[in-house]
């Protein structure tokens, strides 16, 4: 299985391993996740419709495909904001600098963070959550508040960090910002994330 995995990372470039943070590199808890977003709607959305075209109709399966590919979360989100908020840290905008590359963490009982943001210096931790729609993100934020408690419990190192939460949706409007805020997150939209990066 290995030498699969591995031809997939790094000649296809379709799935990548990533270990949650504060792990060490060789952790066990790694998982393999697919990059690819063709590879990605086509097992998540589109292969059981096409399993059935000869069997059910086909407008009724393209119905249900297109039902799908739109609640599809995939891992596109997180990359991006990631990538935004390291190039915020280089470019020294705003107030989420870094001194770590920002990851996510999850651990075996099915919690998961999808941004940890560490800023050994201040000894400060940003925590966050990303869901593709404001609505959902807003839904969402008590149980993750459940998932930060079960990662600043096994992480003892961030015992006495000051703790900050995030919440990130491509777009936020003012209600669900102010539930966000409510909540005690910081809301984040990609324009949020852009400002500052663009000439």
């Amino acid at each position: 299985m290995g030498a699969w995995l591995s031809v997939l990372e790094q000649r296809f470039h379709l799935i990548e391993r990533t270990t949650p943070a504060f792990a060490t590199p060789k952790a066990r808890t790694s998982h393999y996740r697919i990059i690819d977003n063709f590879l990605l709607s086509w097992l998540g959305a589109l292969a059981t419709p096409v399993a059935f075209l000869g069997l059910r109709p086909t407008a009724e399966l393209a119905a249900e495909a297109a039902g799908r590919l739109r609640t599809l979360e995939g891992f596109a989100l997180e990359r991006l904001a990631t990538a935004l908020l390291h190039e915020r840290s280089q470019r020294g905008v705003g107030d989420f600098p870094v001194t770590e590359p920002v990851r996510a963490w999850w651990d075996r009982s099915g919690a998961e963070i999808d941004l940890v943001l560490v800023h050994e210096a201040d000894r400060r931790v940003v925590l966050g959550s990303c869901k593709r729609a404001g609505a959902r993100l807003v839904r969402d934020l008590p149980r993750f508040d459940g998932h930060v408690a079960r990662l600043l419990a096994a992480n003892p190192r961030l015992a006495g960090w000051r703790v900050e939460k995030l919440a990130v949706a491509p777009l936020l409007d003012a209600d669900q910002r102010r539930a966000c805020t409510d909540a005690g997150y910081r809301p984040q939209d990609l324009n949020d994330l852009a400002t500052g990066l663009l000439p």
